[in-house]
């Protein structure tokens, strides 16, 4: 019997909770918006990541309720793609504060993901990869971007 996998809320909802305890103002409120954006980074990119199977299942969940059903239905393995995604210019917030924000916690949930087991290193090697690159381009443009204070 194949063990049940997380849906993308299950891992997102209390790594983002844990991340947010403590935290009051304007760091909470940065947390918040990362987790906004990656969420709605995997409904509006589901089309890129997910297989023809996938979306018809999809297609079907968003009959009942579209908010929020990549999150409900889908499990690591996409999350892992959807990442790679997330870390790209295009999803950057121009703010550099609030970039190195969201790399930052990509980081340390892409380390989660592979620390809990939830997706296998070897197998999604290519994502990695990409996910790593995206984060040193990213905080590479954050501090260019990020006017010196400091001295």
């Amino acid at each position: 019997m194949k063990a049940r996998r997380p849906t993308i809320d299950e891992i997102l909802s209390p790594f983002f909770a844990h991340h947010g305890e403590g935290k009051t103002g304007l760091a909470l409120r940065r947390i918040v918006e990362v987790e906004r954006r990656l969420r709605e980074c995997c409904e509006s990119e589901a089309d890129r990541i997910l297989t023809d199977t996938d979306r018809a299942i999809l297609s079907i969940e968003r009959q009942f309720d579209p908010d929020g059903a990549v999150a409900r239905i889908m499990d690591a393995e996409p999350l892992i793609f959807f990442l790679s995604i997330f870390v790209t210019p295009e999803w950057l917030p121009p703010d550099p504060v609030q970039a190195k924000v969201q790399l930052r916690i990509i980081e340390r949930l892409t380390g989660f993901l592979l620390r809990e087991r939830l997706i296998d290193r070897y197998s999604f090697s290519c994502p990695l990869i990409d996910i790593e690159i995206g984060i040193r381009r990213g905080r590479a443009e954050a501090r260019r971007q990020q006017p010196s204070g400091r001295g």
